[in-house]
């Protein structure tokens, strides 16, 4: 609304005193003035808030010392964030954009002095065995987290000073595979007596590197030219369903129509990487297709749901 007409309304809901004047309006539109002018010269960041990277995690006490990363499990989250020292708590699945969240967020945050691992490490990506290797070896010129054995455990995303303050900064309290809470709180309880001051080298400039949250991307459209399934020079499939016997079944044929494989299961992901392996599938395109037939096929015996190849998935008659 143009000021000018804002100033016409504020006259007409607020009459004029005896004297003339309409000290209410005069009040309220100066206060308006300076919102206004606050909100338009203010830049305002989102990224200068605390957490600074979104994640798994739950928010406890922002001026507590601990931050906790329970690995793979769940159910420790919830009651370890109600823990008065605690800042926050979260899970991480990957040894570099997992470790690197948690880098972020507790270096942006220079009262948080430890971080308990604890919970069940991961079988495949060993975060847990990262973080520690982190902290024992520190990493290499390539950013490599030295003697890690996970998959790509590379700190592409962060500066040499984001990575060597972290471990300035935090006192790793090493609890792996730990999952008993009691255990947990003995250990909170110790490490809050230590009362550690606030870490006097918070890198202010950190915010001028790049978050997973604002990585650019190049935007593309949903949607796109389907490819005849005769395309595929390997054949062509046709799948049904047993929902009394909770089976997938997949008939392979030629391009001629002639039969070639049958393979039966009860997992979508199972039989597409059966299908790959063989080498029955020779377009990306058809194995997308596939996969995402599969998986309908495998909700719909999951839900009791009639299945039927190409078709929406409906409730059986």
């Amino acid at each position: 609304m143009p000021l000018k007409k804002f100033m016409h309304l504020l006259a007409n809901l607020f009459p004029n005193s005896d004297s003339g004047d309409n000290p209410m309006a005069v009040k309220i539109f100066h206060i308006m003035s300076v919102v206004k002018d606050f909100f338009v010269t203010k830049k305002f960041n989102k990224n200068k808030g605390w957490p600074v990277v979104q994640g798994n995690y739950i928010v406890g006490n922002s001026n507590g010392q601990i931050a906790v990363c329970t690995l793979t499990t769940d159910a420790l989250m919830k009651q370890i964030a109600q823990w008065n020292n605690v800042a926050i708590v979260g899970k991480v699945y990957t040894p570099n954009l997992g470790i690197e969240k948690i880098i972020l967020n507790i270096i942006s945050n220079p009262k948080i002095r430890f971080l308990v691992l604890c919970g069940k490490d991961s079988p495949v990506f060993h975060t847990g065995q990262a973080l520690q290797s982190l902290f024992q070896y520190g990493i290499d010129k390539e950013k490599r987290i030295i003697n890690a054995i996970g998959h790509y455990p590379v700190l592409r995303n962060l500066t040499v000073e984001n990575i060597n303050q972290f471990i300035e900064q935090i006192e790793l309290a090493d609890c792996l595979e730990e999952k008993n809470i009691e255990q947990l709180h003995q250990k909170m309880l110790e490490l809050s007596k230590m009362n550690k001051k606030p870490f006097s080298k918070n890198n202010t400039s950190m915010h001028s590197e790049i978050y997973p949250d604002q990585e650019e991307f190049t935007m593309l459209k949903p949607g796109g030219k389907r490819i005849p399934l005769d395309y595929d020079h390997k054949g062509f499939f046709v799948i049904t369903t047993d929902l009394e016997k909770k089976l997938i079944t997949v008939k392979h044929y030629y391009k001629d129509n002639k039969p070639g494989y049958l393979i039966q299961g009860h997992s979508a992901e199972a039989i597409l990487l059966s299908l790959l392996q063989n080498e029955l599938v020779s377009q990306l395109s058809h194995a997308g297709y596939l996969g995402a037939e599969l998986n309908k096929a495998e909700t719909a015996l999951k839900l009791n749901l009639k299945y039927e190849q190409d078709q929406s998935l409906k409730k059986p008659i």
